[in-house]
């Protein structure tokens, strides 16, 4: 399967996320959260739940906010600590719509998560186009520094490096040509993790990759570059804890999840003394049935393959929705993943009328299975 062009899908979950719907009529769902919540349902496990939202869903879909808050453990910003949106020219930051989010986890008792501190998009254009080794190395430091010790001992992990390998013939070692590695090899992983792990020895510093899970000559290319890549690092010590996965499921594309594929690798990716999350958890429906009956089924169906493997391996302790509601999606905004028919997206366990769908249903039933991590 030809590699999924990342640079439009998440230049456009950028764009989508700052201007998410308006609320439908309030009404359209019972009031009561769901009970138990899916955050309850994971505990029970030993698994942390938590969904991934932006401050302006926050601050404009009260119905959003509410549903977050009553199924959640965990809230994750979803761009608001993203290079270009925390620090938009170099030595300016702005904190502010991460702290509505990281506060508003605070004061309801949840747990948070920061996302992402190197990640190739959402750059500003100073720092895109470095090239110097001594430049880039500064512009590092000084961003790692300056984010983690103003959130350390506050979140429960954060995505160091996200995104690092894109096998080809020109990639050493499977490792993708950013602009970090441009200017510093692949030494800007060690140096990213050792910066994080220096400012906030708290925190779970996590690797965040996608395209690990299926049976195509694809993602068996990026599982091997990805095992390869965290032998190195754990042979060199670097302080990386956890491999974050990102669940972006889309059926009805080319390739099929193989249990024991799948389920190897996360074996292996455990044997390292690895902990696993589920970082970016939905269902992108372009190439499903256009009927929401048949297109709610299917998503599940895929939701229920992917959980029953993930979560049977017990390094695996956190799922996240990379959503709460169909009101507030990045696929809508996407070229690339947007229905061809041009029927709103349905990637999220809520409808855009926050009504729970069988998505969420698959998400419980799976944490419901899944083996206690409680008693290891």
């Amino acid at each position: 399967m030809a590699p999924v062009d990342r640079r439009a899908v998440l230049a456009g979950a950028v764009a989508a996320t700052l201007a998410p719907r308006p609320a439908p009529a309030a009404g359209a769902c019972p009031a009561a959260p769901v009970r138990p919540s899916l955050a309850t349902l994971a505990s029970q496990r030993g698994i942390l739940f938590g969904m991934g939202l932006t401050a302006s869903a926050l601050q404009q879909l009260p119905r959003l906010r509410a549903v977050a808050l009553a199924e959640s453990g965990m809230l994750v910003p979803g761009i608001e600590l993203k290079w270009a949106q925390v620090e938009p020219q170099p030595g300016r930051f702005d904190f502010a719509p991460a702290d509505r989010i990281l506060d508003e986890a605070r004061q309801a008792g949840l747990k948070a998560r920061g996302h992402a501190l190197l990640w190739h998009e959402a750059l500003p254009a100073e720092v895109a186009q470095t090239r110097s080794p001594a430049a880039m190395a500064a512009l590092v430091r000084t961003h790692i520094r300056t984010v983690c010790a103003r959130y350390a001992g506050l979140l429960h992990s954060w995505d160091v490096v996200n995104e690092a390998i894109e096998p080809g013939p020109d990639r050493p070692q499977g490792l993708r040509r950013t602009p970090f590695f441009e200017a510093l090899g692949e030494g800007y992983i060690d140096r990213a993790f050792a910066l994080a792990a220096e400012a906030d020895a708290s925190a779970i510093l996590t690797l965040n990759e996608y395209d690990l899970e299926l049976d195509t000559p694809w993602h068996a290319s990026r599982r091997a570059a990805m095992l390869e890549l965290l032998n190195r690092l754990v042979r060199r010590n670097v302080p990386v804890r956890a491999l974050g996965i990102q669940g972006h499921l889309a059926p009805g594309r080319p390739g099929v999840l193989k249990p024991e594929i799948f389920a190897a690798f996360l074996r292996d990716v455990a044997s390292l003394g690895l902990t696993i999350f589920i970082t970016e958890f939905d269902v992108v429906d372009r190439d499903l049935p256009a009927p929401v009956p048949q297109r709610d089924a299917a998503a599940a169906q895929a939701a229920r393959d992917y959980l029953a493997v993930a979560l049977a391996e017990p390094a695996v302790t956190a799922l996240v929705t990379w959503g709460v509601s169909d009101a507030d999606n990045w696929v809508d905004g996407n070229d690339q993943f947007r229905r061809r028919d041009g029927l709103p997206a349905r990637p999220n366990p809520y409808d855009d009328a926050y009504c729970p769908k069988p998505l969420r249903g698959a998400i419980a039933d799976a944490l419901r299975a899944a083996p206690d991590r409680r008693v290891r």
